[in-house]
């Protein structure tokens, strides 16, 4: 299998499993919010906001770490493997500590208390999550296997037990369920494969993790500010009812980004690989992976906004109206973040750890910074400025910093997607009377034969693609 082959296949088995993953998660999603009230749904999305801070000390960059170095030499995975396993099993158990203490001070409700509490279950099982070695080793099917697995169980137990909000506690307790479950199986699918695990308390070794490691570990820390800290400051700021509101309306967003992170996930190690063997290779496949990216993400900015209210009401029902606005805004989180990816991800796997760092602080500080201006007088409105705001300002950092590597000019896919989407925008505006399943499909497929007229996808690319599978 050559590497094109490799990538597809990777590609192929984390996509269609990040896909139904992902759309089981939303089916949850979308069920939660309609079998609770908009301010229970706010209060178990404030919840999970903040365990996610929590989360990040026991990840510390260490995963993305220790795939980087499997990646580029396999000889190295019992040594990674057992110490940051150790590691990982050591920080869990001083975050939960730490979270336990600070809820207990928390100016919450006690029932946003015990909900944060109960998510914070999770946190052990998911420290001892295999996945990150399956990605080193280029093993992605055990990923998404674990990870269908994982969201079946989850969806099943929801469906089954939760029926209104008698049960708000019991959904942090199914959550923990699929966590224990999907890490026992890729424990058991490692043991069947490689052998016994062995937890390894190397200090030295230890040491040499946390200073290769911190960088990416703040910067972590920093994505998650970025991306989620305009959800606790909401929860803060404004009522619960507003933070389900807003969770709604971020929940799509936050499903197409983590789609396209699949695919990012499945080239991070070659990316990684061509950066010490290849820089033309290197080149080479970040410039395909920039001209999909542009492709996708500009008709998903384009046709959600537009799409926005039918969408909602599709999902949510009317009760979440007041989150559509907000969603039209976020919606654009969307298309930079697929761009973003193309460079960050590129600076992870390119030793560009420290500059990568510098960029997601400053985003974070703008990106806090706003939320507190912002969010008093607009609420969720200002809050997602403040998200797109941080987006576009991130932009242009990481593309200044990593076509210092090798150079990937976006402008050069973009005019054509631009065209093909101002033609699918105008029919579905001129048809927005119709069902918005119609509307979908006749969407993407306008924008797909135009694309190809205007020469956007070019017979060279449908040959590359054919060659891949060949």
């Amino acid at each position: 299998m050559n590497t094109a082959q490799r990538i597809v296949k990777n590609t192929f088995s984390l996509l269609f499993s990040g896909i139904i993953s992902q759309a089981i998660g939303f089916i949850v999603i979308v069920y939660l919010a309609r079998v609770l009230n908009p301010g229970n749904f706010g209060k178990i999305s404030f919840a999970l906001a903040i365990i996610t801070y929590f989360s990040l000390i026991t990840n510390l960059g260490l995963p993305l770490l220790g795939i980087r170095e499997i990646a580029r030499d396999k000889k190295k995975i019992n040594e990674y493997l057992g110490n940051i396993l150790a590691m990982r099993l050591c920080l869990a158990v001083l975050s939960f500590g730490l979270l336990f203490l600070v809820t207990s001070f928390l100016n919450k409700p006690l029932e946003i208390k015990y909900l944060i509490v109960l998510y914070g279950l999770g946190l052990i099982p998911s420290a001892l999550l295999l996945d990150w070695v399956f990605q080193g080793l280029e093993k992605m099917e055990y990923i998404g296997l674990g990870r269908i697995l994982s969201g079946l169980v989850y969806a099943g137990l929801i469906f089954w037990f939760v029926k209104g909000q008698k049960q708000l506690f019991l959904i942090p307790c199914m959550s923990v369920i699929s966590n224990l479950l999907v890490t026992g199986f890729l424990f058991f699918i490692f043991i069947k494969n490689f052998g016994k695990l062995k937890l390894k308390f190397n200090i030295i070794f230890w040491n040499n993790l946390v200073r290769q490691a911190l960088p990416l570990g703040i910067s972590i820390v920093m994505i998650q500010i970025i991306h989620n800290i305009d959800m606790v400051m909401l929860g803060f700021m404004r009522t619960d009812t507003e933070v389900g509101y807003y969770s709604a309306a971020y929940k799509i967003p936050l499903v197409l980004i983590s789609i396209c992170a699949f695919y990012f996930d499945a080239i991070f190690p070659v990316i990684s690989n061509y950066y010490k063997a290849s820089l033309d290779s290197l080149k080479k496949l970040q410039s395909y992976t920039a001209k999909l990216m542009v492709s996708i993400a500009l008709p998903l900015g384009i046709g959600g906004t537009i799409l926005a209210k039918l969408l909602m009401n599709l999902l949510y029902g009317t009760k979440y109206d007041n989150g559509i606005i907000a969603f039209q805004i976020l919606i654009w989180v969307v298309v930079l973040a697929y761009l973003n990816m193309i460079y960050a991800r590129g600076m992870w796997a390119c030793n560009k750890l420290k500059e990568y760092l510098n960029i997601v602080i400053i985003q974070a500080v703008i990106n806090i910074g706003l939320n507190l201006f912002l969010i008093p007088s607009f609420g969720i409105v200002g809050a997602a400025i403040a998200a797109v705001s941080a987006e576009i300002l991130g932009f242009f950092f990481y593309y200044r910093e990593f076509n210092k590597v090798v150079y990937i000019p976006i402008h050069n896919y973009i005019v054509r997607p631009v065209i093909a989407s101002i033609v699918m925008a105008l029919f579905l505006k001129y048809e927005l009377n119709l069902n918005i399943f119609f509307l979908i499909a006749g969407g993407i497929s306008i924008y797909a034969v135009f694309l190809y007229f205007i020469k956007g996808i070019t017979t060279e690319d449908i040959r590359l693609i054919k060659n891949i599978f060949e």
